[in-house]
């Protein structure tokens, strides 16, 4: 079928003049149909490049998904970043799917997104601005590897109303030096904090009674103080190994 299509493009191209008309044409009917931008999205050039997400508009809600390139005539731009306060206040927005090409989310960039349950962060980003996700209270779990890898993230504060942090979560983080994990947190998964090797104290909430294997594994320099009785939480296998100390204190 595929070879069809190109034999039929070739024949028009051999037959019609290839216009400007008719080569935007063949673009939007043959090429590339997924750069098309998003209607309900804003955006500005930020190089020759590359363009950043920086608003929308009024009527966006339920699920978006942000495009990887985006076309305007007949140049293709990569989508890398999302701006500061781009979807502010964007209370009916309930998902969003950030492409693999993005490497930073400015401050406030989803602050007051009262719906929003769910958002995947590409392991690319490098860069999280101050309270992007604040005021998200719909937002109840890290994923799997949300920030795996991130090797310069150097502190992070988890809102109030995350219960769990999946599995790789902050895996390799070697940078990451400073976390707050709020009460209402209680589960922590396997190689949760594995090898986060710049971490000095962490102090871990009543609220927990599971923490996965290998969850903070190779935290040479951590000293962890869980605020329950060891008897409550449910500890995987190596959970603390090579960490500098455990303390419980019930």
């Amino acid at each position: 079928m595929k070879n069809k299509i190109i034999a039929i493009i070739v024949a028009i191209v051999l037959i019609i003049p290839l216009s400007r008309g008719w080569y935007e044409f063949l673009l939007d009917n043959f090429f590339d149909a997924e750069l098309a931008s998003s209607t309900q999205l804003k955006f500005e050039k930020i190089s020759d490049t590359e363009m950043e997400v920086v608003g929308y508009d009024s009527d966006l809600h339920g699920s978006i998904t942000i495009p990887e390139k985006i076309r305007i005539g007949l140049d293709i731009y990569k989508v890398t970043s999302i701006g500061a306060s781009a979807f502010y206040r964007c209370s009916s927005l309930t998902s969003i799917k950030i492409p693999e090409g993005v490497t930073r989310i400015g401050s406030y960039a989803f602050w007051g997104c009262s719906r929003l349950t769910s958002i995947n962060i590409p392991k690319g980003v490098t860069s999280i601005g101050k309270e992007a996700f604040s005021w998200c209270s719909r937002l109840t779990s890290i994923g799997g590897s949300a920030f795996e890898g991130c090797s310069s993230l150097t502190s992070i504060k988890i809102p109030k109303g995350v219960t769990s942090i999946g599995n790789w979560a902050f895996k390799g983080c070697s940078s990451l030096n400073s976390i707050k994990i709020p009460e209402s947190v209680t589960s922590i998964g396997a190689y949760a904090f594995f090898r986060c090797s710049s971490l000095t104290s962490i102090n871990i909430p009543e609220s927990l009674t599971s923490i996965g294997k290998e969850a903070f594994w190779g935290c040479y320099n951590l000293e962890i103080v869980i605020d329950n009785s060891e008897k409550k939480v449910k500890v995987g296998w190596n959970a603390f190994e090579n960490c500098k100390s455990v303390k419980w204190l019930k």
